[in-house]
Formats: C-alpha cells, sequence, structure tokens
C-alpha cells in the first residue's frame, strides 16, 4: 500500500515519523473579525515582534501579520528543524482560500527531503468562494475527486488526504454539503479524512453521523482539535464510534479573556494536560486510534517568532509523554504506525 505525496506515490512503510495535521504556508487573515477599538486597529497593523509577543499570548490574533506565514526560507528552516529531529513525513492541510500553493509544497519536499502529503476540499464556511451556494454536493465531490486523480490548481501534484474539511460552532448548510461530499469521495477512495471542529464545541458526533449517512468508513475519518478544551467523556464517546481523534494543538497554551474573545473563546488546555490525556486513552486501549501534531498555523508557533516549530513533538513533546509513563513503542504507534494506516491509500 502507498501514499501519494506531492512528489509521488510512497510506500506507506516508509513514511517515518508524522506530522499528521500541519500547514508549512496558510493565510487566515481574512477570517480575523475587524478591531472595534482605536488602539487594537493599531495593534493589528504591526508585524510580529519581541513587543507584541506577550498581546499574542493570550490573543494570537491581535496582529494580523501572525495570521499569515507564506516566508519560503523561515518555512524551509523550520522543516530541516523537523527533520533534524527525526521528522519524515508532513502533512498540509491548507485548503483553497487560505493559502494553499502545491507547487511551492513540491518545491519544498524537493529541496528538504521532507515527505509532504496535500489535502483537498473546503475549510469552514468564512473562507468559502463566493459561489459555494450555487455548488450541489456532486459538484465538490468532482472536484475533490479530480484533486486526488489528476491534480490541484491545473497542476500534476495531486492530493493524498481528504481535508481538513471545515466546520464551525455550529454545522451551517454549505459546510454540511462539504462534509457530504467528503464522505461520497471517502467511500470512494478510501483515503484519510480530516474534519475541523470548532475547539470549544462537541459537533464530532454530527460529523461522524454526516459522513456516515453518505458511506465513509469511520476508521477513516479523524476528528481534529479534540484537545482545546478536552472533556473526556466526550473523547471516549468518539473512540468508541471507531474514529481517530486528533491531539493537534501541541504548543499552544493561550488564554482569551473576556475582552479578545473574537476568534478564541477562552482557555486552551496545557501540553502537560494533552499529555496526561493521551496516556489515560491509552491505559483505556484506545492507543491505535490517537493522532498527534501541532497544526502549525501562526508565525508565532515557528522557532523564528518565538514558537517550537514543527520539530515541537519530536523534540519537547516525546520527552514529556515518557516522563508520564508512556513508552517508547506507544510514542512511535502514535506518530509512525497510527498515521501510515490513516494515510494509506487504497484507490492507488
Amino acid at each position: 500500500m502507498s501514499v501519494m505525496t506531492v512528489t509521488g506515490k510512497v510506500d506507506k512503510d516508509n513514511l517515518g515519523w508524522v506530522l499528521p495535521h500541519e500547514h508549512a504556508f496558510i493565510d487566515l487573515r481574512n477570517l480575523v473579525p475587524s478591531p472595534q477599538t482605536i488602539s487594537a486597529k493599531s495593534m493589528a497593523q504591526e508585524k510580529v515582534s519581541l513587543t507584541n509577543l506577550g498581546h499574542l499570548s493570550r490573543n494570537p490574533y491581535a496582529v494580523l501579520d501572525n495570521a499569515v506565514i507564506d516566508d519560503e526560507k523561515v518555512v524551509r528552516d523550520e522543516l530541516l528543524a523537523f527533520k533534524k529531529a527525526g521528522g519524515g513525513t508532513f502533512v498540509d492541510l491548507t485548503l483553497r482560500d487560505i493559502g494553499r500553493d502545491p507547487v511551492l509544497l513540491a518545491g519544498l519536499s524537493r529541496e528538504t527531503g521532507i515527505q509532504i502529503v496535500a489535502g483537498c476540499g473546503y475549510y469552514i464556511h468564512a473562507s468559502h468562494p463566493p459561489d459555494m451556494d450555487a455548488k450541489t454536493m456532486e459538484d465538490i465531490a468532482e472536484e475533490m475527486l479530480a484533486e486526488i486523480k489528476y491534480g490541484i490548481d491545473g497542476t500534476n501534484i495531486r492530493a493524498g488526504v481528504i481535508g481538513e474539511i471545515g466546520t464551525s460552532e455550529i454545522i451551517y448548510p454549505n459546510e454540511e454539503k462539504s462534509l457530504m461530499a467528503a464522505g461520497l469521495v471517502q467511500r470512494e477512495t478510501g483515503l484519510g479524512l480530516h474534519v475541523h471542529t470548532y475547539l470549544w464545541g462537541t459537533t464530532g458526533h454530527e460529523v461522524i453521523r454526516i459522513l456516515k449517512e453518505q458511506g465513509a468508513s469511520t476508521e477513516k475519518i479523524c476528528i481534529n482539535h479534540i484537545d482545546v478544551d478536552l472533556r473526556m467523556d466526550y473523547l471516549r464517546a468518539l473512540l468508541q464510534q471507531g474514529v481517530y481523534i486528533e491531539f493537534d494543538n501541541f504548543g499552544k497554551e493561550f488564554y482569551a479573556d473576556r475582552r479578545h474573545r473574537s476568534i478564541l473563546q477562552g482557555l486552551f488546555a496545557r501540553d502537560i494536560e494533552r499529555v496526561k490525556a493521551i496516556k489515560q486513552l491509552i491505559d483505556e486501549g484506545y492507543l491505535s486510534q490517537i493522532l498527534v501534531s501541532n497544526d502549525v498555523c501562526l508565525k508565532t508557533c515557528l522557532h523564528q517568532y518565538g514558537g517550537w516549530g514543527f520539530d515541537h513533538i519530536l523534540t519537547n513533546i516525546a520527552p514529556m509523554m515518557e516522563d508520564e509513563g508512556i513508552t517508547q513503542e506507544q510514542i512511535r504507534m502514535m506518530m509512525c504506525d497510527n498515521p501510515a494506516t490513516f494515510l494509506d491509500n487504497p484507490f492507488e
């Protein structure tokens, strides 16, 4: 079995250590609500720097520059740090209208030696194109299949995973249509399917229902972002349906107070709390359904801007896991075996 990367097929057993949910290039600026005060408007126009890192630790969208990653040299250096730490494969889930560039990804892959897998589909409703209302479920499914079979954006660079399909605090009609299309495509191709869910919500059950109604296989569905507000009963209920859950906010320990609740809605769990939750779920028998990643989508997640970088899981979190009693074999399963099984492409 194989996995389709931006430079061609790779045997699934040769993926190595995998980051299953990341963004090399991304632009979320159009999704950030306009600031309401004069001081906030002024700060929004700044560049990320030491003088505003404190503000960004509480409200990461206070500076619009933080919501875009587009410097090729910076991204190359960050990927090389991941490679130096032992990383082998990087799954890029940036979609249309938020900065997807398959040609840049292919160039980076060749330059760094990191295998990169690209996603396909539509993100949350706020990023949808103006003609989204007119698209049918079948239209969207055909678009995704074309990107999987032939190439993305007129290239011959093919998608190797579905998603991250976007859903919001409530699942909007066009988001449901997008999910339904993704379910159809998953049924036809057998590809892994990532779904972005609201960070403080419990919509995963509804997402699974919608996908299953279109014939999607639960063992190839991953519910993303379940590690911001850790609700263990909710996580167990998802796992009992046979899906993957993804702890993908490692390195993000934000707190947005009531003054700053535009995109973020409050507290993020800390990395140690994520690790303790993973240990608990492993002890309960769910090791084979857990994925871990950073979901880097802000400048301040990168070393260049004071963050932990793409290598954070391998460099810092793996030792933390061992300290909490998770074995090296279990870490390897979460970072090598599980993503390889999830990404395995029977369509090829």
